[in-house]
């Protein structure tokens, strides 16, 4: 028994056969290996030794809402210690709630991208091959802010990609759902907002779904670097199930592992609604 932070942690051996890791071909038929993860921004509000406890049985890949009680920095040592005594595998995604690296405030764009390349050094510490970020948003003005907020984006990811070139670390952008303050909702201005840099796409399908865009990121489907599955009614991002909403997920996963040869992150509500999407997802890739 090893003791860690105020918890003990029996030193067990992961139970066997609760994730899978399927084979396919990629583009030029060269074989790749997936695997699935679980995500949810309500999990940041739980102690993340609790938190880890219950996912580890269930997934071999977590990745971190990185605020709250899960902020990165807090928690290095508890990530390192479920890496080296669990074999558990982790991605990260940035925080959400206070960081805006599109905002028209200067000082603020600035804060937010520091934030984030404090997290590549410990997720280089820790070995973390993957963080997902968010686009800039364009809040309380709207629609008349926005043409700033991609500006801003646009050199916020250029002091980002070039923090990142030489590290173990893939950054992915992420698309948002459609909304007054949001950007990004298509891969053609993924695309071009990225553009000159080494900078991957994490595709949401969720909030694709709501935007009308998923055909679009099928189509290039051998850009994206990260997944987000979730579903809904394609008015709202409900982060459903994956067989709860009007999005045909099946298909989705399947056009996309003809040539997508990452990770696949369910983005549940719960816990429990990530296992049942997990066995789903399990099914329809094997």
């Amino acid at each position: 028994m090893r003791r860690h932070g105020s918890r003990e942690f029996n030193n067990r051996a992961r139970t066997p056969g609760v994730f899978i890791h399927f084979v396919h071909c990629r583009e030029g038929g060269r074989p790749g290996i997936a695997m699935i993860g679980i995500s949810s921004p309500s999990f940041s509000f739980v102690d993340f030794d609790e938190m880890l406890e219950e996912i580890r049985k269930e997934f071999e890949l977590w990745e971190i809402v990185a605020e709250l009680e899960h902020a990165l920095p807090a928690i290095e040592e508890q990530v390192l210690y479920a890496v080296e005594s669990y074999g558990l595998k982790f991605q990260i995604h940035a925080p959400i709630a206070d960081l805006n690296i599109g905002s028209p405030s200067e000082r603020m764009r600035k804060h937010s991208v520091d934030e984030i390349l404090m997290l590549f050094d410990t997720c280089e510490r820790l070995s973390i091959p993957m963080i997902t970020i968010h686009p800039g948003a364009a809040v309380a003005y709207g629609d008349e802010v926005k043409s700033r907020v991609r500006e801003a984006t646009r050199e916020s990811l250029k002091v980002i990609d070039r923090k990142v070139d030489g590290m173990n670390l893939k950054v992915a952008i992420e698309n948002m759902p459609p909304g007054s303050w949001s950007i990004c909702y298509d891969i053609a201005e993924l695309l071009s907002i990225t553009e000159g840099t080494g900078i991957g796409i994490c595709f949401d399908t969720g909030h694709a779904h709501v935007a009308g865009s998923v055909g679009g990121f099928l189509h290039e489907r051998e850009r994206i670097s990260n997944v987000h599955l979730h579903n809904n009614d394609g008015k709202s991002d409900m982060h459903l199930a994956l067989d709860k909403g009007t999005m045909d997920l099946r298909s989705v996963v399947g056009a996309l592992a003809r040539k997508y040869g990452g990770n696949y992150i369910i983005e549940a509500r719960d816990l429990r609604e990530g296992i049942e999407s997990k066995k789903l997802l399990e099914s329809w890739l094997s």
